[in-house]
């Protein structure tokens, strides 16, 4: 009886934070060699949300949305449009400086869940999915979600009535989605971004 009242109360005391995540990569999902050209929207968006558990802790949750393009050269008149969803769920520090600098660590899980254009020509003996674009082989996707670790930190500011949050974050993923380290077409395992948070 105790100990229900005590973590109700500490639930109640806890403030829960919703806001938006945006920013640029710094280096890209995909990187593509010989004829296989990857380019990406130079952006990542989706809502966050945050946990506060005490003073300056906390946890956080992401659920950022990126997209990466691969085209066939010289003269690809199409190109496949990779969508992926990353949800980073991390531990958060913020100090008691003003403007408040934070840390940030945790994991993360991410999943391809649409290949626009291209299409499926192919399957590996274990449920590898071979892509084509135009005829011609684009890419292979060994596996749909993959999992790692993320680092990050920054600076907390009040902005009228609103919190602004730009930091740097880095992602080392366990394995990849497309290819392996000597693929024409592979995923980055490590992974920088510049994000900006707006906290309500």
């Amino acid at each position: 009886m105790l100990a229900t009242l005590l973590v109700s109360t500490l639930l109640l005391a806890q403030v829960v934070s919703l806001g938006l995540r945006a920013g640029i990569p710094v280096t890209q999902v995909l990187t593509a060699d010989g004829p296989q050209q990857a380019s990406e929207p130079q952006f990542t968006i989706g809502p966050a949300v945050e946990v506060h558990v005490w003073r300056g802790a906390g946890f956080g949750a992401d659920l950022l949305l990126r997209r990466a393009d691969l085209v066939i050269l010289p003269a690809g008149s199409r190109r496949a449009e990779i969508w992926r969803w990353e949800v980073p769920i991390t531990f958060i520090y913020r100090f008691r400086a003003s403007p408040r600098p934070f840390v940030r660590t945790g994991v993360s899980l991410n999943r391809v869940f649409d290949i626009n254009d291209a299409t499926e020509c192919a399957r590996g003996p274990s449920g590898e999915q071979f892509y084509c674009l135009e005829g011609r082989s684009l890419a292979e996707l060994r596996h749909h979600t993959t999992s790692g670790f993320v680092v990050g930190g920054g600076l907390r500011f009040k902005f009228k009535k609103l919190w602004l949050e730009p930091e740097a974050r880095l992602t080392r993923w366990l394995d990849r989605n497309f290819g392996v380290r000597d693929s024409a077409v592979r995923s980055n395992l490590s992974q920088t971004e510049l994000l900006v948070g707006v906290i309500f």
